[in-house]
């Protein structure tokens, strides 16, 4: 029996307003991390949480309810269209929340994560964790509440990670750590067994001095020059500063991003752009009539960081892209750049040294910290660590995953956004998105020619290579069909693996 188009499309009638309501919570959020004044957290804390009691109103209402269950039950039906079924396992995923979590629950959260994010930025700018705690334990304490009334199988963390990754489980993650780890670690070491690698800290050193002072404003201008090449559409979107960068997206026409800069670092707030302006690309790139609709937007956040990662790391940070913008680079820092060439800037792009800080950390340490921060979670979720031991195992596990070891939580437990936003179980799509990314490559270079268009800068092409592959579908497909549809492969850590081992065993011979 094949699906009630007119049940679909009154069920679709009112899901456009659970879309609305989600993107004016979006602005909330936004304007939260980028504008809002310290005094302010109360108020907006009262205001997200009325937006969540309207939209969890909307989810519960009888008659939406009783159209979803009944189009459910039809839901797998073989003679359903592939769009049908698509609509209907993506409201029914997006409606656990809702259907499953007391709604007392849901505004309590958005309630705490408000006031836990502005605690969060006070107790990172004065290094006191302390201050933080209380407002962790809440969030580490409703998140658990939210995972049972989910459900789950095996382990309590299932429940999150499937929040962000549909169908990923503590196992399946575990297994993917369990490769990439041990192979990392052993790469990282011959790395700073090479002759290369002191010359290559040095150079990097040498770019990041107190006194050579890269200007914010030129700064702003590389990073904008960046984004054009990339075919970001300015006029849909805009690029603002926050402490954590990150893409909010508030409607098909309004996609933002935000970016950070540090006077001693003319990399970073580049590759944080092009990061960033991936994710963007990813969501001005869906197809328009799917907008307000359970197809709108990125499938998933794995599928979600493929894209962001892409375009930092196998266009970004690349010798043809490298060589592309040299002379960019020249024209925006005369003074500080003059004597160096693109070997040089290639080097400082891929300098590999362990880091305490994961935003800041190379390719091949990157994992490292995200592996750490799933095995906090995943104990913190299932009670086998108290939050207020957090500052101690954080350094005991830098030191066993990465080799630093931070001499301050702002450093160290603190430097992360996420859990602030009360956000358990996103972190290893960063992971993901590095696998998916490196195979997504591996398939476009069949068809392009990666490198010889990120030489030329001619980032367009790519872009549409893109588009026509994963962005125009939104959330059409799950993220292991979509992999499969790409690249006719399911997911592997080979591609990532052999992409590192090829790339720097050539920059560190």
């Amino acid at each position: 029996m094949r699906v009630k188009i007119k049940d679909l499309e009154k069920l679709l009638e009112d899901y456009k307003e659970i879309a609305l309501l989600g993107k004016i919570n979006a602005v909330l959020g936004w304007d939260l991390s980028v504008n809002l004044p310290e005094k302010a957290a109360e108020g907006r804390a009262g205001q997200t949480a009325f937006i969540t009691k309207l939209l969890t109103q909307k989810w519960l209402d009888e008659g939406f309810k009783k159209r979803l269950e009944g189009l459910s039950k039809q839901f797998k039906s073989k003679k359903n269209k592939e769009i049908e079924n698509a609509l209907i396992r993506n409201l029914e995923h997006e409606g656990k929340l809702y259907l499953k979590v007391p709604s007392e629950i849901l505004i309590e959260f958005s309630e705490t994560t408000s006031r836990a994010f502005m605690a969060w930025q006070k107790a990172k700018k004065e290094d006191n964790f302390k201050d933080f705690l209380p407002h962790l334990k809440k969030l580490i304490k409703l998140n658990q509440v939210i995972a049972d009334h989910l459900g789950y199988k095996e382990n309590r963390y299932d429940a999150l990670l499937d929040l962000y990754e549909p169908g990923l489980t503590t196992k399946n993650t575990k297994k993917i750590f369990d490769d990439l780890v041990p192979e990392l670690k052993n790469l990282l070491k011959k790395i700073q067994k090479s002759k290369n690698y002191e010359n290559s800290l040095s150079l990097s050193k040498s770019l990041r001095r107190e006194d050579k002072n890269y200007l914010e404003q030129d700064q702003i201008q590389v990073a904008l020059f960046v984004l054009r090449r990339m075919n970001y559409d300015l006029e849909a979107g805009r690029m603002d500063v926050s402490s954590h960068p990150f893409t909010e997206t508030l409607g098909s026409h309004d996609v933002r991003i935000t970016n950070r800069y540090k006077p001693t670092d003319f990399v970073e707030s580049i590759m944080v752009a092009m990061h960033e302006g991936g994710h963007a690309l990813y969501e001005q790139g869906v197809d328009p009539q799917y907008e307000n609709t359970p197809l709108d937007g990125g499938v998933s956040l794995g599928i979600h960081e493929s894209q962001s990662r892409f375009w930092e790391n196998q266009v970004g940070r690349s010798y043809e892209f490298v060589k592309y913008l040299t002379p960019v680079l020249h024209a925006f820092y005369p003074d500080q750049l003059y004597k160096f060439g693109t070997d040089d800037f290639f080097k400082v792009f891929n300098t590999v040294e362990p880091s305490l800080i994961r935003t800041e950390s190379d390719e091949v340490t990157y994992n490292l910290h995200i592996a750490l921060r799933f095995e906090l979670e995943e104990a913190m979720v299932n009670e086998k660590i108290k939050p207020e031991d957090l500052p101690g195992v954080w350094r005991e596990k830098m030191k066993e995953y990465v080799g630093a070891v931070p001499n301050t939580d702002r450093e160290g437990v603190l430097q992360d956004v996420h859990w602030s936003h009360g956000v358990m179980g996103y972190f290893p799509t960063y992971t993901l998105g590095n696998l998916y990314a490196a195979q997504i490559t591996e398939k476009m270079n069949e068809e392009l020619e990666l490198s010889e268009l990120s030489e030329r800068g001619e980032l367009g092409t790519i872009l549409s290579w893109l588009r026509s592959n994963i962005h125009q579908y939104g959330s059409l497909y799950w993220p292991e069909e979509l992999i499969k549809k790409v690249t006719e492969e399911n997911l592997s850590t080979e591609p990532f693996l052999n992409y590192l081992k090829n790339k720097y065993s050539e920059i560190y011979q």
